[in-house]
């Protein structure tokens, strides 16, 4: 039989996700300056309930972010293929979770996204360098051009922001996904590698080399 998790740390778990819930709901809407006793009433708690978890605004904010980067990194994982034995995997899953609409997705890179309410704030900057570099090294690993894998991610990320705008359409966005896909398999990639370091087209009278 398993050991069962004591009630004060189930109880104490639930707490602290409301009150992240709630300060993500209402610093999207109203901006980071929202009140900490705004925060615990819609959590359906006291402010001293709040501080207790959160002993400031700062730690509260720091855990806002790292609880979005770890939802985020959760939701791209479950889109990778694991059945896919090629190069590449990490990214297709990327674009996956950037074009399913998937509400961390929206979370994330929404124009009122909590990464912009108060991902640029300088305190929070050591946290955003390490999940860059997190996803980097992922990516690295990833076996696809560094380059051509940054590109493809950047037009997947612009893609999600797009999503329920005027600017882009249901029909827009499944073919721009199966686009990005495709051009994020290691075949196309190496066909355009092997397109960069072909020689142009000879002049007529002209020697090779």
């Amino acid at each position: 039989m398993q050991p069962t998790e004591p009630l004060a740390t189930r109880d104490k778990e639930r707490t602290r996700k409301a009150i992240l819930e709630a300060a993500v709901q209402l610093m999207s809407e109203q901006g980071a300056g929202v009140s900490l006793a705004d925060i615990a009433a819609q959590a359906g708690v006291s402010k001293g309930a709040l501080t207790h978890h959160y002993r400031s605004r700062g730690a509260l904010e720091e855990a806002i972010l790292i609880d979005s980067a770890e939802r985020f990194w959760t939701d791209v994982h479950e889109h990778v293929d694991l059945s896919e034995n090629r190069s590449g995997k990490l990214l297709r899953g990327y674009i996956r979770a950037l074009t399913s609409g998937s509400a961390v997705t929206r979370e994330v890179f929404s124009p009122t996204s909590i990464l912009v309410v108060i991902g640029n704030n300088q305190d929070m900057h050591h946290l955003m360098v390490q999940d860059a570099e997190r996803w980097r090294a992922a990516f690295a690993a990833d076996g696809l051009d560094p380059a051509l894998s940054l590109v493809l991610r950047h037009a997947a990320e612009g893609l999600a922001a797009g999503i329920d705008t005027p600017y882009l359409t249901t029909t827009e966005l499944n073919q721009a996904r199966a686009t990005l896909l495709h051009l994020a398999e290691p075949a196309q990639a190496d066909h355009r590698e092997g397109e960069r370091f072909s020689p142009g087209p000879q002049r007529e009278g002209s020697e090779s080399p």
